[in-house]
Formats: C-alpha cells, structure tokens, sequence
C-alpha cells in the first residue's frame, strides 16, 4: 500500500484530495510547452557552440570560472522552470545575477580577478575544518576522507594565510570589499537588484519565501509540500535575462561572438506568456478547492465496553494508535451515554463487529512511539475514499461540553 496517494490533474480540485506530486507536474507542463521546446532545444544548440568559443579564447582564470557557474546553473534552471520548480529556479537565478554582477565587475581588473581567485584557500580551510559529520562514515570511509581534509587543509595553508595578510581579516567572509549592490552599480545593473533581493527570500527563509506553497483564506491555511510554481512563473524571464546579458558581457569584453545565443534567448524569453498559461493551469489543478481535512482524533468503543484512541488521516486513508488526551474519560462517558451504551456485545458500528467510532475534533492526541498506520477501513468503513471522509466529518452532531466532538455510526 502506497503511504501517499498521487495528484491526478484530471480530477477537479474539489474532489482530489492527494497528498503527494510525482512527475504529474513535469508531465502536463510538458505537454503544454511543446512550443517553446524547439525554441529551448535551439538555445541548447547555440550554447553549445558558444560556450566552446568561450573556453578556446578566455584568459582570465576568474572569467572563465565565473562562466562555469553560469553555465551550470543556466542548466539547472531550465530544468527547474520545465519542472515547475520555482524554489529551485528562484535560488538559481539568484546566483546568476551575481555571476553576472562578478563577470562585469572583474573583467579586465587584474587586482580583482586575483582576489576572487585567491579566495578558494578560504573554501579549502572551510572544507578542511569539517569534522562533525565524520563519525557517519564507516571507519575506513573515515579515515580516507578525514587524511583527504587534512591534506587540503596542510596544501592551502599558506595561501590562506598570504590572503588574510594582504587583505585582512574580512576576505573570510567575502572575497570582494564591495557589496553586491555597490558591484552591481558600478557597472549599470543596479537596475535588477530588486528583482535579486526578492529571489533571495526564498534562500533566507523569509514569510515572502513561501510564495506559492501557502495559500491564506477564509478556513485554515493550507500549506502544499511541492513546487512552487507561481514562483517559478515570476523566475522564468529572469532568470533567463541575466544569463542572456552574461553572454551580452562577455561579448563586449571579448572577440567571441553572442549574436546568435542572444537571439535565440530573445526567443524564449518571448515565450514568457506561453509558460505562464500552461503553469498557471496545472497550479489552478494542484490547489484543492478548500483546506484538506486534518488529522482527527478518533474514539473506538468495542462491544465490551473498552476503548482505544486513534489518530486518523483522513487525505492518506490512514489511521495508527494514539494515547488518550487528558479529558479521555469524560468524552468516553459522554459518548457511551450518547449512544445508550452498555458493555452486553451488542453494540457494535456494524455487522462485522467493528467498534462504534466518535470523532473528536477538537482534541489533539499523540500518536504512540511505535504503532503501526493501518488502513482506515479496519476501524472505519471498508471504503472510506476522500468524498466519504468529507461526509463523515460534516454530518456528525456537536457535542456542547466538548465543542467540535461528536460520536458517529460507521456509514456507507
């Protein structure tokens, strides 16, 4: 049995209530930008071609770096965007803006490119002072990689040292003594910067960061575990535009020819409309109509007269052993009155002998160290399905000492 149940975009929101998105979204965005494929496959094509001129002709060191990370990242972006993933295509574009802002910044400055350079000693003493985790490995995985770290730590000690000489203490933090801002304007980007600060609030965790996977209303918040793709719709003519003004820059600052890899970039940047269409389809099917139903604390009476409390999922059709809340024996009571019970066997849900089960909305309860989820239907009715669940919450009546708690027969 499968723990989470699959989104099926062909269902209505109203009546999907799965918990887990697989490769559905890649699937129908897919299927929807069959248009801009050719224009991506073009751009691959002439990236290509271009990056080789790059590779042959560059002589900065630093240069030729900062277009190792680009390139990379150009890949990982696209990716991300066809994917739907707009977390990942928001962090990623937010690096190629600074790659962007360094290229311009270092090229053709000599003291610049040897202090970017010269700041991967930092990284290396970085890498080398990382024990923590070791004791993870098995002895032998231990003592391979811990002789590794030393040995990058012993090779790039005096490079480290020579750095913190010549440019002080602060190269450990960064290896520019300007902020991104000041390095931006210098050389006329300032002008995106808004659109970095608000890419970078996916990587600092901030409320903003969560576009497109909370959604406030009226009810409960709901909180979707997936991509963001309203994040991902914002991203996508960004994030292409500094790498295509990259490939602008290196251009101007070089013999190697951009024409063609700016051109087809112009092209799918121009299919901006075409991705919003499709993502905000497949978004508008991934959001359920309403808050999913919570996990609900359950009451069983048996025909004894014993109980035992459960948490059930109603979205994974899953329910698993809980401790009684502290009010247990109350809501017991109450419950065995409501429904004139006494402990002759003769109470039962239903014929097959399951318990008489109450829901307990308003009471949390702590599921127990090692119990096992089992299938709703082993407690509750033989098919409980998203629609029967909704019906089973909704038509239950209130108890008033105990606000939203309410004993149910099983139902069909």
């Amino acid at each position: 049995m499968e723990l989470f149940s699959r989104v099926d975009l062909s269902i209505p929101p109203s009546r999907r209530f799965g918990v887990s998105v697989g490769r559905e979204v890649e699937e129908a965005l897919g299927g929807r930008l069959s248009s801009l494929r050719l224009r991506l496959e073009s751009t691959t094509n002439e990236l290509h071609h271009f990056s080789r001129q790059f590779w042959g002709q560059s002589t900065d060191q630093a240069c030729a770096v900062i277009f190792n990370h680009a390139l990379n990242d150009f890949n990982i972006l696209v990716r991300a965007l066809w994917e739907g993933d707009g977390r990942t295509a928001a962090r990623t574009s937010r690096s190629l803006y600074e790659h962007l802002v360094n290229y311009c910044y270092i090229a053709g400055e000599v003291e610049k490119s040897d202090r970017y350079m010269t700041h991967r000693a930092v990284t290396h003493q970085l890498i080398s002072n990382l024990q923590k985790r070791l004791p993870l490995l098995r002895k032998s995985q231990r003592q391979r990689e811990a002789h590794r770290r030393n040995k990058l730590g012993r090779d790039s000690a005096r490079d480290y040292q020579d750095a913190i000489d010549l440019y002080g203490t602060g190269f450990k933090k960064d290896w520019s003594k300007e902020n991104l801002y000041d390095r931006a304007k210098k050389n006329g980007l300032e002008g995106d910067y808004d659109i970095y600060r608000l890419l970078s609030q996916v990587t600092h965790g901030s409320t903003g960061g969560t576009l497109g996977t909370v959604r406030r209303g009226d009810g409960p918040t709901v909180h979707r575990m997936g991509p963001s793709i309203e994040l991902a719709v914002i991203t996508f003519p960004e994030g292409l535009s500094f790498f295509r003004d990259l490939c602008r820059q290196i251009e101007s600052r070089s013999s190697v020819d951009s024409r063609n890899i700016v051109d087809s970039l112009n092209e799918l940047i121009a299919g901006w409309g075409v991705y919003k269409e499709a993502c905000e389809w497949v978004d508008k099917n991934l959001w359920p109509d309403s808050p999913p139903l919570p996990a609900t604390a359950i009451l069983a009476i048996f025909p004894n007269g014993g109980t035992r409390w459960f948490l059930w999922e109603p979205s994974l059709g899953l329910m698993t052993a809980a401790k009684p809340p502290a009010n247990a024996a109350e809501i017991e009571e109450q419950a065995k009155e409501h429904w004139g019970f006494t402990p002759d066997g003769t109470h039962t849900g239903d014929d097959e002998g399951r318990p008489i089960t109450v829901s307990v909305l308003a009471t949390p309860v702590t599921i127990e160290r090692d119990a096992k989820w089992i299938p709703a239907e082993a407690i509750l009715q033989p098919k409980i399905g998203a629609e029967s669940a909704e019906s089973f919450l909704s038509t239950q009546r209130v108890f008033s000492k105990f606000g939203e708690a309410a004993p149910q027969r099983r139902t069909e």
